[in-house]
């Protein structure tokens, strides 16, 4: 059996130890390190990615908000051309109303001038026509049926 002797436990300490400040200086301490290089690379890491993201938020607000100022003026844009188109279709309608009344008007007056026209010219001709009877009637008197004749004359000539 083992004989534990004071001597022996105070190597065994010894020992222990020597093994424990070994094991610490080279095991311990090093893996330490990278646990502790490892976890500040991890921490970097994940400060990057929240600044990252946090850039990426204030480009996508800015983009929201280009394009709600976008959409707003496009409705401007829109309002403002519908109104322009409003007026210009309403000021071609009053000036094609102002046409159409001024071609009747003229149209009118015109059917006035040539209505009259018509009149003064059959009036002379029916003075010319009569006028010719006349005369016929005055050179020829010869009876009843010379005036028949002449009166049927003028009659055919005024139906012409």
């Amino acid at each position: 059996m083992l004989n534990v002797t004071p001597e022996n436990l105070i190597i065994i300490v010894i020992n222990l130890l020597i093994l424990t400040v070994a094991l610490k200086v080279l095991l311990f301490k090093p893996v330490l390190e990278i646990i502790a290089k490892r976890q500040e690379e991890v921490d970097k890491e994940l400060n990057e990615a929240k600044q990252v993201k946090k850039e990426a938020e204030d480009i996508k607000a800015k983009y929201d908000a280009s394009m709600s100022e976008l959409e707003m003026e496009r409705r401007k844009t829109l309002k403002k051309a519908k109104k322009t188109a409003d007026a210009e279709y309403n000021k071609i309608i009053e000036r094609a109303n102002k046409d159409a009344h001024e071609i009747r008007k003229r149209a009118r007056a015109t059917g006035e001038s040539q209505k009259e026209q018509i009149l003064k010219d059959t009036e002379k001709e029916i003075a010319q026509m009569a006028l010719v009877a006349a005369s016929k009637a005055v050179g020829k008197q010869k009876g009843s049926e010379v005036d028949k004749a002449l009166y049927d004359e003028f009659l055919k000539k005024a139906g012409e």
